[in-house]
């Protein structure tokens, strides 16, 4: 007993204050387990302030809460409270950045945190003072990790001293409530790991999609680089075959047969069509020809692929494609279904079309593809027209190589008739001597000696152009046909300006060159079929064509009119009076 009374805490007060000593501890204890246990299975960390502000508030005996997850480099987080107005916690979001600023100061020079994670600031001390509600008095900083820190904010309690250094906790409220924010630090750390675990596993699976994206672009470019170059080698390989002068029809077959292997097609036909001869060049591949060879089943074809290009007029040397060939060509006489299709023209009268079938692959052809094709097809125009130059040239040089012939024949026959027409003359001038002698021998006039020169000059007349292929006719030709119709001066001159008419000049090249209308041809009757199929073998047959040029004994006017009106022009016109009357009204004139 002496024992049990030196002994204070052996007392009856003494065992009091244990079993209540003990009770503390282990209330704190389930407090710190059930926090653990509640924040453990949590893994987004605004779930976890809002679980901790509830749990910690509790034991402490806090009115009032506020928790604060930020990063202060970027000032930017989450405001969370409890127990506060909804206008002032909606305020108090607000203020983040504010309170950044005043409690997230202490960073040392290179910019990390202080080793110690809570630090406890008394409220008169915050540079934040303001910002947050009166009496939450209890404010504790910590740091999560390098990027996070935290801060929490309690009070007023509900009892207690407040002037105490922790704000009115006790030692054993002030290590509940550290060992409380541990957990939080714990919870918070794991939460953010593997929140940003996740978020590095989306990142990792975002670039992955990407990367293999990029790889299957960069496959499908390859595979189209490819294809490219083999269609531009194919292309080159016909750019040299097709430089060697050849016809239409021999263009069309190497042009269709390079253009299906080039973009992998199974059958084709390219078709040019002349409207002016009533002809058509075809090429066929991977199909039978079904008609369309004839002219009339070609126009039917070529009319349907302009139709469906939507264009009104069509320009010289101009390409466009057919929209849905598959419908718009559909019973045209095509030999197989149409997937790909281009019109072109040429000029007014030649037109064509190039129609292409099904791939072998069955993958449609590519944008890149179809300009390709187009660019490929306004080049074969210019392959076509140099071909159709090269036949007029050849048909030119043919017609030229005749009339050399011919000129060469006439050259012998005139020298041979020269011969004979000297002997003529020898003989003439006998004749002459004797009627002469006899003449002077008679001294007198007879209607014996008309018949007998009479009959000699008919005689000399017969014998020249029996013996001369270019006899003098008894009847001059431009008295036998009837006459060109006329225009004055004004009237041509207005025709020219408003219709564009032509102004030929059937003079001789010297009279020509001496002076002449401005822009006048020169087209005299020796040289007119060669100039007529150089300059004007392409003029419409409605242009007016006004000739001047003739004295009182050549009609190179009348002679030009009428070979033109033979050839089918429809406004042949001879100027009065000539080029007097146009210098006389004071048009243009050269040189």
């Amino acid at each position: 007993m002496a024992q049990a009374a030196g002994n204070p805490a052996a007392g009856p007060d003494g065992g009091q204050a244990m079993r209540l000593e003990l009770e503390r501890k282990r209330l704190s204890l389930r407090v710190l387990l059930e926090t653990a246990q509640e924040l453990s299975g949590i893994l987004q960390p605004r779930k976890i302030m809002e679980t901790f502000l509830l749990t910690a508030m509790g034991p402490i005996g806090a009115m009032r809460g506020v928790a604060v997850l930020a990063r202060p480099t970027a000032c930017e987080g989450m405001v969370l409270s409890r127990g506060l107005p909804e206008a002032e916690a909606e305020a108090l979001e607000q203020r983040l950045p504010d309170i950044c600023d005043a409690y997230f100061p202490y960073r040392d020079l290179d910019g990390d945190f202080p080793a110690s994670k809570i630090r406890v600031i008394r409220r008169d001390q915050a540079g934040g003072d303001s910002l947050l509600p009166r009496g939450m008095d209890i404010l504790l900083c910590f740091s999560v990790d390098e990027e996070h820190c935290g801060l929490l904010a309690l009070g007023p309690l509900l009892a207690g001293d407040q002037t105490g250094p922790d704000a009115g906790l006790d030692a054993d409220a002030s290590s509940l409530l550290h060992s409380l924010l541990h957990l939080l630090i714990g919870a918070l750390r794991g939460a953010l790991a593997v929140n940003s675990i996740r978020q590095l596993g989306v990142d990792l699976g975002r670039k992955n999609d990407r990367l293999t994206e990029a790889l299957a672009s960069s496959q499908a470019a390859q595979r189209g680089l490819d294809r490219r170059v083999q269609q531009l080698a194919a292309i080159n390989e016909l750019a040299g075959e097709l430089a060697h002068p050849q016809g239409v029809q021999g263009i069309l077959d190497s042009f269709l047969l390079t253009m299906l292997g080039a973009f992998g097609v199974g059958c084709g036909l390219a078709l040019v069509l002349d409207r002016a001869t009533r002809t058509v060049d075809m090429a066929v591949r991977g199909a039978p020809d079904t008609g369309l060879s004839v002219f009339g089943a070609a126009d039917v074809l070529v009319y349907k692929a302009f139709t469906a290009t939507g264009a009104r007029t069509m320009a010289p040397l101009t390409v466009e494609s057919v929209s849905d060939p598959a419908t718009a060509l559909a019973h045209s006489g095509l030999p197989f279904e149409g997937r790909y299709a281009v019109y072109f023209a040429l000029d007014r009268d030649v037109h064509g079309v190039l129609v292409l079938g099904e791939t072998i692959s069955g993958e449609p052809l590519g944008d890149e593809d179809a300009q390709l094709l187009r660019v490929q097809v306004g080049t074969l125009l210019g392959y076509v027209q140099g071909a159709r130059h090269f036949s007029v040239i050849t048909a030119l040089n043919d017609n030229l190589q005749k009339r050399n012939e011919e000129l060469t024949r006439t050259v012998t026959e005139l020298t041979e008739a020269r011969q004979t027409i000297d002997l003529l003359e020898r003989a003439g001038e006998r004749v002459r001597t004797f009627l002469h002698a006899e003449g002077l021998r008679s001294k007198r006039f007879s209607w014996l000696d008309c018949g007998v020169i009479l009959v000699a000059a008919m005689l000399l007349g017969f014998l020249f152009n029996l013996a001369s292929p270019n006899g003098v006719p008894l009847v001059p030709e431009h008295l036998r046909r009837p006459p060109a119709q006329s225009v004055t001066a004004q009237k041509a001159r207005e025709l020219q300006q408003s219709e564009g008419a032509i102004i030929v000049d059937a003079r001789p090249q010297a009279f020509f060159d001496q002076q002449r209308v401005l822009g006048a041809v020169n087209l005299t009757p020796a040289l007119f079929d060669m100039i007529y199929l150089m300059r004007f073998a392409q003029v419409p047959l409605s242009t007016p064509i006004i000739i001047y040029g003739g004295n009182l004994s050549r009609r190179w006017d009348e002679d030009v009119a009428a070979r033109l009106a033979a050839r089918e022009h429809e406004r042949v016109l001879v100027l009065e009076d000539g080029l007097p009357a146009w210098v006389a009204r004071g048009y243009p004139v050269e040189p």
